[in-house]
């Protein structure tokens, strides 16, 4: 037979053998074509794999499995070999990394023992990968160190850039973002030579995260639509699928949640058409993570329990106990105590088994301001008291004022007057080291009812100012942790105080204005409120909009940026230090403040749909020209459970 026929007969049986899910179907089609039992189909065999898993996991996985038999059928080293391998790149791609690696590491020793060194390095910085995302780093840096030493005696430069992609991931997860995109640099310029177009669009994504972690907003979206489009026309789909995932990342990053949320369930149904298990989980992760910041719980509460499933499945520890913490979150936010401290108490052993250092805390933080909520105030302030020695000798500033202003919550419950309002200054003297006024509204706004309770009207009432200002200094901005734990669960409760403040008084015309100019703040923040519970941004296209206005747009999305980046520098498995955190905080803060500036700049006539705020000026006089002479408007408030009214004439 001749040559080209008999490799279209040899492929043709490969592509039916592919199709075969089941061991005794493929001992039988072998039994029946004995043709196939031989080295250079397993080598064949194995080269598809390495293909397929960026098309079709599925059938990766029954070549490996085929590539395997027909290996252990020959009963040779050299068969054996690149078949173990086969299994273990369908393993990882399936995102089984514990057997991935297990299998990595016999053809490593089957390659070595051939003196096979090319093989057996580039099995090596394969098994890199696998080893990273169930943590073993220091055992993938030998791995990666094995097999430089043996590519450079080899003088194999190309396999040389390719580790540099691993290296380079394993300083990524280490959030050692500089000394990582320096990997990916070197590896990209040593594979532009070589037209390698897998290494090159896997290292354009890599450097994208870099870029996230460097907050280059811009290069990092123009590198992800770069690798997408590269992927896209390579005939990539897998890596299309997780560029689409990244995009939507970035995005939820910048605070434009819709789009997040529209483009995260785009990429799960991508992820999960070609089998990529890691991805799809993420998805899962994320949209867990807005809906929780939206106060959608009951949908975050349903991603997150996927999420949690799949990632356990891959053996990840460190993603499924995040998972199970938003669960957790999310039941605590429905008032479903017993169900959120059962996952809580799970989710702070796995983080114990994941040797993380902030989640245990986060936790018991967490769990201590459920059992305030249930009146159990001993067992929260234990748990309390805990967490807020760790951060107060922790970069976690904003979590260390959460734990002192619960704790003062708890003082007051109980009747120890004297420890609320020492805990409460200690809150707010922390306070003012920080741009954070999701954090001074609650402090103030516990100030208020500390006074209210001992009956000073006078600090009561500037108390309540304080808290209602930095409330409305929040311009619609969520932040994060803070929003999900908050012990505040009615946001509108200062403009209620206040109401309740002025119509107990004195009685006279100036308290009765300041009441119905309190309820209608009131008003416009709730319509605020639910307008970005909704997760749309704010309606600032480009049309007919002054160069203020975009970029007070710009600033919006950069500071969401910023604040989503110390949440995630906060909370990554290992120690982060005190300058990385320190930088961001100061860019935030840098752009708050520009922020501010840009605002008062702002035309009055541009103003309140460029920050969806209620005007500031409001006027009982104003409202009142407008009223025709014989007519009543009667407007309807609730203040800590009574129903009032305002009536007011012309």
């Amino acid at each position: 037979m001749p040559a080209t026929l008999k490799k279209n007969s040899t492929d043709s049986l490969i592509a039916k053998l592919g199709q075969l899910s089941s061991e005794p179907a493929r001992r039988q089609f072998l039994a029946q074509h004995k043709t196939l039992l031989r080295q250079d189909v397993v080598e064949r065999l194995a080269q598809l794999v390495w293909e397929k898993v960026r098309i079709s996991r599925q059938e990766a996985f029954h070549l490996a499995e085929a590539a395997v038999l027909i290996a252990k059928r020959l009963r040779r080293k050299e068969a054996l070999a690149p078949g173990l391998r086969a299994m273990a790149n369908a393993l990882y791609s399936s995102g089984d990394n514990r057997a991935a690696i297990d299998r990595h590491q016999q053809a490593v020793r089957l390659y070595e023992s051939l003196g096979n060194w090319n093989e057996a390095a580039r099995t090596l910085s394969g098994s890199i990968q696998p080893m990273i995302l169930v943590g073993e780093y220091d055992q993938a840096f030998q791995a990666a160190e094995r097999a430089k030493e043996i590519f450079t005696g080899l003088n194999d430069s190309r396999r040389l850039a390719r580790l540099e992609i691993n290296v380079g991931n394993i300083y990524h997860r280490q959030d050692r973002f500089e000394e990582s995109i320096a990997h990916y640099e070197r590896a990209y310029a040593g594979l532009l030579p070589y037209k390698d177009t897998e290494g090159i669009a896997v290292v354009l994504s890599n450097m994208a995260v870099c870029l996230i972690s460097l907050n280059d907003f811009p290069r990092a979206l123009a590198a992800y639509r770069g690798a997408r489009s590269f992927c896209e026309q390579n005939n990539m789909p897998l890596l299309v699928a997780q560029a689409d995932y990244n995009i939507a990342y970035l995005y939820y990053l910048r605070g434009e949640y819709s789009r997040a949320i529209e483009a995260l369930y785009a990429a799960r149904r991508a992820c999960e058409a070609t089998g990529d298990a890691y991805h799809f989980a993420l998805c899962h992760l994320d949209l867990s993570d807005i809906y929780l910041e939206l106060n959608l719980s009951e949908e975050a509460r349903e991603m997150a329990y996927e999420g949690f499933l799949r990632f356990e499945k891959l053996g990840m520890g460190y993603e499924a106990a995040k998972t199970l913490a938003n669960e957790a979150t999310a039941f605590g936010q429905q008032g479903k105590t017993v169900q959120a401290l059962e996952r809580f108490s799970k989710a702070r052993e796995m983080f114990g088994r994941e040797k993380n250092l902030v989640w245990p805390w986060l936790i018991d933080l967490y769990q201590a301001l459920l059992l305030f909520h249930e009146g159990r105030y001993f067992e929260a302030r234990r748990l309390c008291l805990g967490a807020s020695a760790f951060f107060d000798q922790s970069a976690l500033s904003g979590k260390a004022v959460l734990a002192h202003l619960l704790l003062a919550r708890i003082a007051l419950q109980v009747g120890d007057s004297a420890e609320a309002e020492k805990e409460t200054a200690e809150s707010l003297a922390r306070l003012e080291c920080l741009q954070t006024p999701v954090l001074a509204y609650q402090a103030h706004l516990l100030e208020g009812q500390i006074a209210q309770a001992r009956n000073d009207r006078q600090t009561a009432h500037q108390a309540y100012l304080e808290a209602r200002k930095a409330l409305e200094t929040l311009r619609s901005r969520l932040q994060g942790e803070e929003l999900k734990i908050s012990f505040v669960k009615n946001r509108m409760e200062v403009y209620e105080a206040l109401v309740d403040l002025c119509i107990s008084g004195d009685g006279t015309d100036t308290s009765a204005e300041e009441a119905f100019g309190c309820m209608e703040a009131a008003k416009s923040r709730s319509m605020i409120e639910m307008i970005f519970q909704s997760g749309q941004s704010l309606p600032l296209g480009d049309t007919g909009q002054s160069d203020l206005v975009r970029r007070i747009r710009d600033l919006r999305e950069e500071l969401n940026w910023y604040y989503h980046r110390i949440e995630l520098e906060q909370l990554q498995p290992e120690e982060k230090s005190h300058e990385r955190l320190e930088g961001l905080q100061e860019k935030a803060q840098s752009h708050e403040k520009e922020l501010l500036r840009t605002l008062r700049e702002l035309p009055a006539h541009e103003r309140e749909n460029a920050t969806l705020e209620a005007p500031a000026d409001f006027s009982l006089a104003k409202l009142q020209v407008h009223l025709p002479q014989d007519a009543t408007l009667v407007e309807y408030f609730v203040a800590d459970d009574p129903l009032g009214a305002d009536i007011i004439t012309r």
